[in-house]
């Protein structure tokens, strides 16, 4: 392992190469970063990361104790089986950049390596939307936190590196562990559940009640993004100001409903299965590919995603 005295002679080295990583290794080589993808041996991205012109290194094979930042953007349960097959080629004083602070909370890498400064940096929004962001100058927000760093270049590290990312609202500072809870509980408690599932529940039943396909999909699909926006630009207060009378009173009629003690206690029992680790140890035992496969299924077979073939593509924003 090398030294504190070791000068590093490469800049960047994003492990993986999805969908997160590509609005990474873009932004940052357009803000004049040197950028290397380091891929597993025989990755079926390698073509790819090619065509798009970054070089690239071997994991297996090849060195990674020049480069100053690594940043590793494949899936949380492979950064641990990652860091250990490259550890014995650390050098001492490496920042390693996560993108979400799963694996460092629940399985304390900083522990494991600890004279590597490991450094959170979230941006709050989706792959496309950081390069979209990036490319407008328009407004981006991430997590970040050296908790787990003793350099004491590590927040002028962080600074640079969010900045070149085209974060330009913070970072906001908190934890790692306030960062996984929340990004796991709010997944869970309404944008990948409450959100298009009860989207889905409302036009399956103005369906059922005779209203067209159409009229349906605009104002159970659509018009979520109108609702979110307005909630984003104008807050709580100006936002119930703003809607018609019927919204206000549908909304409160509807929520002494829906928002139930049992709700409640259902988020009490995600939130617990966060903080207890029971979510983390479930993730091990876990066929993703199999249910990402029988959801996407479900939903190909849905009227909604013919609907949004034929109206959404027209309506999408940009």
């Amino acid at each position: 392992m090398k030294t504190k005295s070791q000068l590093f002679s490469n800049d960047i080295l994003i492990i993986g190469y999805g969908a997160q990583a590509k609005a990474w290794a873009l932004n940052l080589r357009d803000s004049k970063r040197e950028v290397t993808i380091g891929l597993r041996e025989a990755s079926s991205s390698a073509s790819l990361v090619k065509e798009m012109g970054f070089p690239t290194l071997t994991l297996s094979k090849d060195n990674i104790s020049s480069y100053q930042n690594l940043i590793i953007l494949t899936p949380d349960d492979q950064h641990s089986s990652i860091l250990r097959s490259i550890s014995s080629m650390f050098s001492e004083d490496q920042n390693i950049f996560y993108a979400h602070g799963f694996s460092v909370t629940y399985e304390k890498l900083n522990e494991l390596y600890p004279k590597q400064n490991h450094i959170l940096l979230a941006p709050k929004a989706i792959a496309s939307e950081v390069r979209y962001a990036y490319e407008t100058k328009g407004p981006l927000t991430a997590a970040s936190s050296v908790e787990h760093a003793s350099s004491a270049q590590s927040q002028q590290s962080l600074k640079q590196l969010a900045k070149d990312l085209g974060i330009n609202v913070g970072p906001l500072e908190v934890s790692f562990k306030d960062e996984t809870y929340g990004d796991l509980f709010s997944e869970q408690s309404i944008l990948c559940s409450l959100i298009p599932y009860g989207a889905k529940a409302s036009f399956d039943k103005l369906k059922e009640k005779g209203i067209s396909e159409d009229m349906a999909y605009i104002e159970c699909w659509h018009e979520v993004k109108l609702i979110a926006d307005a909630m984003l630009k104008f807050g709580p207060v100006e936002f119930f100001k703003l809607i018609s009378p019927n919204a206000l009173m549908g909304g409160e009629k509807a929520r002494k409903q829906i928002f139930s003690s049992n709700l409640l206690k259902t988020y009490d029992n995600l939130y617990s299965d966060i903080e207890s680790g029971k979510f983390f140890h479930d993730t091990k035992d876990f066929d993703f590919q199999k249910l990402k496969s029988d959801v996407i299924k479900e939903w190909s077979n849905h009227p909604l995603q013919d609907l949004y073939n034929k109206l959404g593509t027209k309506l999408r924003p940009r």
